[in-house]
């Protein structure tokens, strides 16, 4: 009885600072396709990402030359295409009143595809901006462009529906609608 005693004491100081060390470590998404090398940096788990994997909140993804990924957001049904050479974090933005799922873009390119059936909201967050979209499909991209410039820029384009683009620099918002084009610059500027 004193041995099972001092074993349930063990478990319980044991797994006081797991549940310290692992706060957020929730399941937020599934990996859906995967081709290539994709690698994850993240608090639950790390290496080499697979296909039915969970992904977890703060997650890191990595994409590496050739590689592919699309992952589904569990609670809303947000799908999101990661291509080739993209670096991104998935992160969970949700209260108890709505769904917010959260991809912040280091680079590369992405496409989100909500679900029309939806009522949250889907944030991404790029280096220079940040967009809002409710019922969108659209393609973002963030580039470090060496030769030209050194120009810093995310572009944006609606497929579906409406997206609302913040420019974190000047602080301007712009709404664009299906089928428009917008870049928006570390400069704090919208070009068309």
């Amino acid at each position: 009885m004193k041995s099972n005693f001092q074993i349930l004491y063990l478990l319980f100081l044991y797994l006081i600072p797991v549940a310290m060390i692992y706060p957020r470590s929730k399941s937020i998404a599934i990996c859906v396709e995967i081709k290539g090398q994709v690698l994850r940096e993240g608090h639950v788990r790390k290496g080499h990402l697979r296909q039915g994997d969970s992904i977890y909140d703060g997650d890191k993804i990595i994409i590496n030359e050739g590689g592919f990924l699309s992952i589904m957001f569990i609670k809303d049904k947000t799908i999101v295409d990661a291509y080739e050479n993209s670096i991104i974090r998935v992160l969970d933005r949700a209260n108890s009143t709505e769904f917010k799922s959260n991809i912040a873009l280091f680079g590369g390119k992405i496409i989100v595809q909500m679900e029309e059936i939806n009522n949250g909201k889907f944030i991404l967050d790029a280096p220079s901006s940040t967009v809002i979209a409710s019922n969108a499909h659209f393609i973002a991209e963030f580039k470090n462009d060496v030769v030209f410039n050194h120009l810093s820029y995310a572009i944006f384009t609606p497929l579906l529906g409406k997206i609302e683009i913040e420019n974190l620099i000047s602080e301007n918002f712009m709404n664009i609608k299906r089928g428009e084009t917008i870049i928006s610059t570390l400069e704090g500027k919208f070009l068309p």
